[in-house]
């Protein structure tokens, strides 16, 4: 008598491990996947500081986003379809805007920003303000996505954004400060 294990046991043994272990991957990555988010508007907040109000694309929450009054001009052009010089020089060198991503924050009025460059295959990350990053994403069409953490410990309801010392540009219902500004 054999002690051998046969071959279609090791084979249906190896097949019940690599998918224990997909699924083990599969399930601990799904909650840190980015929140891909879309440009609302710009609202200004105690003091005239511009914040970019974006919202989860499927689902509720809004996350402010504080940026400086240039990069809030060239966001409002964006969101009206207009293209600034950075983006035609990325194009005419071949490159194009993959996405802007929403790392994290060194303090609740400075957000980590990357944008995600691409020319062909190759891909190239790099670092930029908050207020350039998106506008560039929004200019090129690009995907803007959030770290899921951020957006839990900064994100904010459309009620949050509803008070008296803010104001609209367009002069619709005043939102409130967003992250304590």
């Amino acid at each position: 008598m054999t002690t051998e294990p046969r071959p279609a046991f090791v084979v249906l043994v190896l097949a019940a491990c690599a998918a224990g272990a997909i699924w083990n991957l599969a399930s601990s990555a799904g909650g840190d996947l980015p929140v891909e988010m879309r440009a609302e508007e710009i609202v200004r907040v105690s003091g005239g500081q511009p914040i970019l109000v974006l919202a989860e694309k499927n689902g509720g929450r809004l996350l402010g986003v504080p940026v400086s009054r240039a990069e809030a001009a060239s966001i409002e052009a964006a969101l009206r379809g207009s293209h600034g010089p950075w983006m035609e020089a990325i194009e005419s060198l071949g490159g194009r805007i993959v996405r802007a991503s929403i790392d994290g924050a060194r303090s609740q009025h400075d957000f980590r920003c990357h944008l995600s460059l691409g020319n062909g295959s190759r891909e190239v990350l790099i670092e930029a303000s908050a207020g350039e990053a998106l506008s560039l994403a929004l200019q090129a069409g690009a995907r803007i996505v959030a770290d899921p953490v951020l957006l839990e410990e900064a994100g904010v309801t459309a009620d949050d954004l509803r008070g008296v010392s803010a104001r609209s540009p367009r002069g619709e219902a005043d939102p409130a400060p967003v992250l304590g500004i």
